[in-house]
């Protein structure tokens, strides 16, 4: 009993205390809010009525851009901006959008009894995302039927993604985490496209990002079963399944399994086979042994997308068999 009675006593005395010398000590309000942003830019708002309370009179604040570097450590990047105590806000610039930043606001303000006290408060500030880059295909899997996706990381953002087959959408996502890859189930031999943006949470709301260009996502060609032949005037024909959508294949050739390929034809893509006359100027020989994978492409304005490759058929004595060879690299 006797405890709880000097507490309350404490209590009430502190309270008295600094309601006569005007200190104030509401260290957790909401003092400073972002109110506005682009994608370089990043408005704050300063509110002194709620900082500063009762007879006590604001001098003056700043402001300063603060943001945590690669060993975890908050730092100042830019000196302190200073703010005449009638203005309200204050606007950062040159940022990098779709970035977190920090705002740290120091205020001094004079009690009626003659003190000059100086406080500190901060939070998190975000620019607007930009508009997403690097979006391609990362791996398409054919026997599982999905494929991996993948784009450049905005330093603060959370993203959105969308992939359609012709103008039918057939995948969307909205990550919680950073992440900046995605995958999803998908047709062999068909073309898909995938779009992405970027967004970020400021005052509990979503502020998104534009869409990314739209990105070409198709599997590396199939070669047909025993699709590889060689003739007995030393000729090499390979036959492959045709993917609706794309513009052209490459066909490349060696001798091992996961180097020295060199390109050996390219067709346009009404094409689903062609002969080759001649390997580093010399006939194909039926009992040796070569390794032969197709790429296939489609150019959009200046971006050319590709399948990449996955797999390699290995040709030998007449008989082809698919080998996981870009998987061992």
């Amino acid at each position: 009993m006797k405890t709880a009675k000097l507490t309350r006593f404490i209590l009430t005395f502190v309270v008295a205390l600094t309601m006569i010398m005007g200190i104030n000590i509401t260290a957790n309000a909401a003092y400073v809010t972002q109110t506005a942003q682009t994608q370089d830019s990043i408005t704050v708002t300063f509110d002194s009525a709620k900082a500063v309370t009762g007879k006590n009179k604001l001098t003056g604040w700043t402001a300063t851009l603060q943001k945590y570097d690669e060993n975890g450590n908050k730092i100042d990047l830019l000196p302190p901006a200073s703010v005449t105590p009638d203005v309200n806000t204050y606007t950062f610039t040159n940022l990098t959008a779709g970035t977190e930043y920090y705002v740290k606001i120091t205020y001094t303000y004079d009690t009626s009894y003659g003190r000059t006290n100086t406080f500190d408060t901060s939070t998190s500030i975000f620019t607007m995302p930009g508009k997403v880059t690097g979006l391609n295909q990362v791996k398409w899997w054919y026997y599982a039927k999905s494929v991996d996706f993948a784009w450049d990381k905005q330093d603060a953002c959370k993203y959105e993604w969308v992939a359609y087959h012709g103008s039918k959408e057939v995948a969307r996502s909205e990550y919680e985490s950073k992440r900046n890859s995605g995958s999803f189930k998908i047709d062999n031999n068909k073309l898909y496209t995938v779009q992405v943006r970027g967004f970020v949470e400021i005052n509990g709301q979503k502020v998104y990002g534009d869409w990314s260009d739209a990105a070409y996502l198709f599997t590396q060609p199939m070669v047909t079963k025993n699709g590889v032949k060689i003739n007995g005037k030393g000729q090499m024909t390979v036959k492959w399944d045709k993917i609706n959508g794309v513009d052209s294949y490459e066909v490349f050739v060696s001798t091992k399994e996961t180097k020295g390929y060199k390109r050996v034809a390219k067709v346009k893509a009404k094409k689903g086979s062609v002969t080759i006359k001649k390997f580093k100027k010399k006939a194909f020989k039926k009992n040796k042994k070569y390794f032969v994978y197709i790429m296939a492409k489609k150019k959009v304005g200046d971006n050319i997308y590709t399948s990449g490759r996955h797999y390699a058929t290995m040709y030998k004595k007449g008989r082809s068999t698919l080998r996981w060879s870009f998987d061992k690299q």
